[in-house]
């Protein structure tokens, strides 16, 4: 079979038509679609709002995975730049992830873990720094929840059947409190996609999608908003080396004036 029209662009791989009711993942390297095919497996047999995962296939040399394909926009291009619209997306969004955090599993924490191994391996944290922040890491709840650990708008299908979450590369297992955190910092970020929508780039409704989603998650979840503070430190430590240039230093920046309160 030969794939179709190119679909969409991400920092792993590209999104081609497959047949009439499916689509695949072409990945730049074979790591990642390795990773993600062990995820999707994973993800398929738990009863999670994701696509059906339909197995790996080469195609020209490189890997790709098979998935049924969700049609409708994400919810990033959906809402509409007004209060009201920002306020229950991202509400919608706190209770989808609430609700993945719930589902049962018997899978090993291991997001303390991966953390822990970014921090040690990143070429811009200090060696001093790596100890303050792997201290604190320690200190913290494992926790046995599943964490998407890249939930943010552009991840949700707002499908005819329902809200449908994509992209499962980064699953973990472990404290929801580090998987909110991690929604919470990305959100606050400058970096912004490719012609990223207008309610994106106005900061103001962006502080608001993310007060209202984490006020939504909390209440939800019946959480102290304390967890924010104990677990932004490893987060931002764990997101340095994923971005590049400008946004970069930004993590940097904002990593450095947490460890120095």
């Amino acid at each position: 079979m030969k794939i179709g029209e190119l679909i969409g662009i991400g920092n792993t791989a590209r999104v081609y038509q497959w047949g009439k009711a499916e689509i695949i993942k072409i990945f730049h390297d074979q790591s990642s679609a390795m990773n993600e095919a062990k995820n999707a497996e994973i993800i398929n047999n738990l009863k999670l709002r994701s696509p059906n995962y339909s197995g790996l296939v080469e195609y020209e040399g490189k890997i790709g995975i098979v998935y049924e394909k969700i049609d409708g926009p994400t919810m990033l291009w959906r809402i509409e730049p007004t209060e009201r619209s920002i306020s229950y997306n991202a509400k919608l969004m706190a209770n989808l992830q609430y609700e993945i955090h719930n589902v049962e599993n018997k899978l090993v924490p291991n997001l303390k873990l991966e953390i822990a191994n970014k921090v040690n391996n990143s070429l811009e944290i200090s060696d001093h720094e790596k100890q303050v922040i792997l201290d604190l890491l320690n200190s913290l709840p494992d926790g046995n929840r599943i964490c998407h650990y890249d939930f943010h708008p552009d991840n949700i299908i707002i499908s005819p059947k329902g809200p449908i979450i994509i992209d499962w590369l980064n699953v973990l297992i472990g404290n929801q409190e580090a998987d909110v955190t991690r929604t919470s910092m990305m959100i606050q970020s400058h970096s912004l996609p490719p012609n990223a929508p207008s309610w994106l780039m106005n900061r103001v409704l962006r502080e608001l999608f993310n007060k209202e989603y984490l006020a939504e998650y909390i209440k939800l979840a019946d959480l102290n908003d304390s967890f924010l503070e104990r677990w932004m430190i490893p987060t931002l430590a764990a997101r340095i080396d994923e971005m590049q240039g400008e946004y970069r230093q930004e993590i940097r920046n904002k990593l450095q004036l947490k460890l120095a309160l």
